[in-house]
């Protein structure tokens, strides 16, 4: 999570980061008080996900890992060392996804904004990919 740039952060990027803190939040509870705090933190951060995730038609987080995510509520019903264990790799998997993109997504977006910056002409489709492509891998 240290490469994202935090005053140029996409709403993905944010989510990325808040998961990526609910986790740590998660792992560092030492004491019942600071877990279900971190709990309740985790479930915030999941609910305002997965309605942005829908709204935008993310396909990350899938409806598996938000159902598995929220079905340990803030008061710990649910909760065992396994279950916690888990639910931090997902946030952890999620948030990498979200931080990093899908790659194809990201390379199809910036052809299409290159298409159109150039006044939308037909018949440059490879021309505009690779340029994508180039700028997405220099950066």
């Amino acid at each position: 999570m240290a490469s994202l740039n935090p005053e140029k952060l996409t709403l993905a990027e944010t989510g990325a980061l808040a998961l990526d803190e609910a986790a740590q939040e998660l792992d560092r509870a030492c004491d019942t008080a600071s877990f279900l705090k971190a709990l309740e933190r985790n479930q915030r951060v999941w609910r305002t996900l997965a309605h942005i995730a829908a709204a935008r038609a993310w396909q990350f987080p899938s409806q598996r890992q938000v159902a598995y995510a929220l079905s340990t509520d803030e008061h710990g019903n649910g909760a065992n060392d396994e279950r916690v264990n888990t639910l931090i790799d997902i946030n952890r998997e999620v948030s990498d996804i979200l931080a990093h993109g899908d790659d194809m997504t990201r390379l199809r977006e910036r052809a299409y904004a290159i298409w159109e910056a150039r006044g939308r002409p037909h018949g440059q489709d490879l021309e505009h990919w690779l340029l994508a492509e180039m700028e997405l891998s220099s950066g």
